[in-house]
């Protein structure tokens, strides 16, 4: 009797709650952590600001994965967020689609600049383990892009059937180049942004400025 009351302790919803919270404030710490001490800080160091040990840390995310994953997945949705409202403001500021498309561009680019230490240790993680935390993270923006793909082109009465399959290119094709920009900042973010906007606009041909002369 008393062995099932503790089981239905343990899985009461003040202790679920609790345990969720504290497994927040965990994700907070070490979230915050790596901003501070940059993509090379270790998981003993993200357990000490936390104020708990390594193992303890683990417990609440499964491994060192789990936790990675859960920073990818916060990271994930704070771009998505904002995204989101940039593809909503754009609707009604600009009739240009173009010029949506650059400014989903800026709101991308931008985002891992303003984060850009988080951002190093998730991508530096996922280059040892698989590459599990960035895909997830990069689905979940490809799959909001979708959407908006979709609601463009339905309202242009064009074939919205491509969406899915645009959006993850597209998304791709940012997350390696804003990877790329990141650990090599060769050219100012505003270029970076105009660079991918003319070649997602155009395409290759289209991103030409000068016909080469014949040799």
């Amino acid at each position: 009797m008393g062995l099932a009351r503790e089981r239905g302790t343990e899985g009461s919803p003040d202790r679920l709650a609790r345990r969720a919270e504290r497994r927040a404030s965990l994700l907070d710490a070490a979230i915050s952590v790596v901003r501070r001490d940059g993509a090379g800080v270790s998981m003993e160091a993200m357990a000490a600001a936390a104020g708990v040990t390594k193992p303890i840390l683990y417990r609440h995310f499964g491994d060192r994965d789990g936790l990675i994953m859960a920073m990818a997945g916060q990271f994930a949705q704070a771009l998505t967020d904002r995204l989101a409202e940039t593809f909503s403001a754009e609707a009604d500021a600009y009739v240009d689609p173009r010029e949506r498309l650059r400014a989903g561009i800026e709101a991308y680019v931008s985002f891992i600049d303003s984060d850009t230490e988080l951002y190093r240790f998730l991508v530096q993680h996922d280059s040892r383990g698989g590459g599990q935390a960035t895909i997830s993270m990069a689905d979940e923006v490809a799959r909001r892009v979708a959407v908006v793909l979709g609601e463009t082109l339905a309202a242009q009465g064009r074939d919205s059937g491509p969406a899915e399959a645009w959006a993850y290119g597209i998304v791709g094709m940012i997350q390696m180049a804003g990877d790329w920009w990141v650990e090599r900042q060769t050219m100012t973010r505003s270029r970076l942004v105009d660079e991918l906007t003319r070649l997602l606009w155009s395409g290759l041909d289209g991103s030409r400025r000068v016909e080469a002369p014949p040799t």
